[in-house]
């Protein structure tokens, strides 16, 4: 089962870091479940120079789960961002000299014993200090694989995750007691040897969760009407990479070619604000996102894996199939760039291979001009489109970025039709409460909270501020979300969390029918930053402040402005 496993993963994505590392932690178990089988199928009676290699090779595949397990935990769900490829041979570097231990000295083992359940190693003469230093390095890598869980636990992925850490619990936990201290606790000189078991259980874990992973089962469809043609139609056939402001140009194109021919639209954006914007009824849509547990909602963590193959299986078994990829520079910001270049180059490859056509849409300054280069170089074409004005999202229905001084947001609010919400903001709730009023809640994002009053660590926005605004929402349906000065929370983040953030936040409010309105002082973030976070809330961007309005503060959606006094 674990060698199946290892080859199964690993043939998804090869070049995948989390791939490789589970291949060679699946190999790890397999190597010694089998040296394991040999040795205890060795009849009895046998010298013990035929069951001592054997007994060495067992050893050796347990001095190498440590290092595999923890370079898997640095990887998986997504490697951590001072993680290099240069550090492997660093993680398996212990591996040669427990290797030298194993095969050159009788430090460690010394010989073969008869154990409970059959031959085994007998036990060296500076056993206990190297079985402690062993102990200390496997779990220290069990701790860094139920960290790097305990960190995106709240999401889809942390709940399937979270299955396979149970089961490294399961194995990891007795294990230390059966197959490390045994000889201590029983005065034995072998280990009890269960191991197998162990790997057993854990591999059934590992297979459910890979099980779980599997293809979403989406057939493309046409939709019933014919939309109004496209300011910028789009030929079949071809992959398009489409440079805009906003959503406008390349959604009212893929929408025009559906109107014939299967599609499937691949977004971030909620799947209702995407059906009534443009009018796509029976399109299926995938969406991005990390709050939801619908059939057709994949987390961004998953481009390698749950993402990349249901495309290209929709591709392979509908030839001709219209597919819209929205969102890549969110994807770009979760995954690294490098990896949406190498996500996008097998799509198109893809979609060429089967007739089909792909249009990309790209929110214009999101990218380098180098990193926009390197995407259209495996496109057929590259448009730079201006944003259409049809179907933007109203200042009341839709969601809002406003840009301006923080002591005009409070009073340009109601002019932007929001008179009460929830308030994330850094400023201290005494001044946020003058400055909004009662009828907002305010959620204080602070390094340093005050007992008694609401708030959110500004390390901590992906779990208590998101749970905080996830629980306003539900008790507050088709409520505002104010996300206040998103310059100053950037202060205390990474920008990478606060995107995610905003995105998060829009997410739930489309769950829960409401809206998010964002502010930021006018060239307080980087444009590239502004362009991504004004695209998480279905805004055109990088915003141009186009004049100064005496009653309030002008907003990134054309037609969206606040209203003059």
């Amino acid at each position: 089962m674990s060698a199946f496993l290892a080859i199964y993963v690993l043939g998804m994505n090869p070049r995948a870091l989390p791939n490789r590392a589970f291949f060679a932690l699946m190999m790890a178990l397999a190597w010694w479940d089998a040296c394991e089988a040999v040795e205890r199928a060795i009849p009895t009676g046998a010298p013990a120079s035929a069951v001592y290699p054997w007994a060495q090779g067992v050893w050796f595949g347990i001095s190498a789960v440590p290092a595999a397990l923890m370079q898997l935990a640095l990887v998986y769900p997504e490697p951590h961002p001072w993680f290099r490829r240069a550090y492997v041979p660093l993680l398996y570097a212990p591996l040669v000299g427990w290797t030298y231990l194993i095969l050159g000295t009788g430090h460690l083992i010394s010989g073969v014993a008869q154990g409970p359940l059959g031959p085994s190693a007998q036990v060296g003469d500076a056993y206990l200090p190297l079985a402690l230093l062993y102990a200390v390095w496997f779990y220290l890598s069990v701790a860094l694989f139920v960290a790097d869980w305990w960190r995106i636990r709240s999401g889809s992925l942390g709940r399937v995750q979270g299955l396979v850490v149970l089961g490294l619990l399961i194995g990891s936990v007795p294990a230390g007691v059966t197959e490390i201290f045994w000889p201590f606790l029983d005065g034995n000189v072998t280990r009890l040897g269960l191991g197998s078991l162990y790997t057993l259980v854990w591999s059934i874990f590992l297979a459910y969760a890979v099980v779980r992973y599997r293809y979403l089962v989406i057939a493309p469809e046409t939709e019933s009407s014919v939309a109004a043609r496209a300011r910028h139609p789009l030929s079949r056939g071809m992959n398009y990479l489409v440079l805009e402001t906003g959503r406008g140009a390349g959604m009212s194109a893929f929408r025009e070619i559906v109107s014939t021919t299967p599609g499937l639209c691949v977004t971030g954006l909620a799947p209702s604000r995407v059906a009534e914007r443009f009018a796509l009824e029976r399109t299926p849509i995938l969406w991005i996102t990390g709050v939801s547990s619908h059939e057709r909602a994949v987390p961004p963590q998953s481009l390698d894996f749950e993402l990349l193959h249901t495309v290209l299986k929709v591709l392979r078994e509908n030839p001709g199939t219209t597919i819209l990829l929205d969102d890549l520079d969110y994807l770009a910001a979760v995954n690294g760039f490098e990896a949406v270049a190498r996500f996008l180059n097998r799509v198109a490859n893809q979609a060429s291979a089967s007739d089909g056509t792909l249009i990309v849409t790209v929110g214009r300054g999101a990218f380098t001009p180098e990193q926009t280069a390197l995407l259209g170089g495996c496109m057929d074409h590259v448009l730079d489109f201006p944003e259409l004005t049809n179907g933007l999202p109203s200042p009341v229905r839709g969601n809002a970025f406003l840009f301006g001084a923080p002591q005009e947001i409070a009073a340009s609010l109601p002019l932007a039709a929001v008179r009460g919400g929830l308030v994330v903001t850094t400023e201290h709730p005494s001044k946020a409460r003058r400055r909004y009023g009662d009828a907002y809640e305010i959620l204080w994002i602070t390094p340093h909270p005050e007992a008694g009053l609401p708030s959110a660590r500004p390390t901590a926005l992906d779990t208590e501020a998101r749970r905080a605004v996830s629980g306003y929402l539900s008790a507050h349906p088709g409520g505002a979300v104010i996300l206040a000065g998103l310059e100053q929370t950037a202060l205390f983040t990474e920008f990478r969390a606060l995107l995610a953030f905003v995105k998060d936040a829009a997410d739930l409010a489309a769950l829960h029918g409401g809206r998010v309105v964002a502010t930021v002082v006018s060239g307080g973030l980087p444009p590239a930053q502004v362009a991504m976070l004004s695209r998480r809330l279905d805004v055109p961007g990088p915003p141009v402040v186009r004049s100064s309005l005496p009653g309030g503060l002008p907003t990134a959606a054309p037609g969206s402005r606040t209203p003059t006094r």
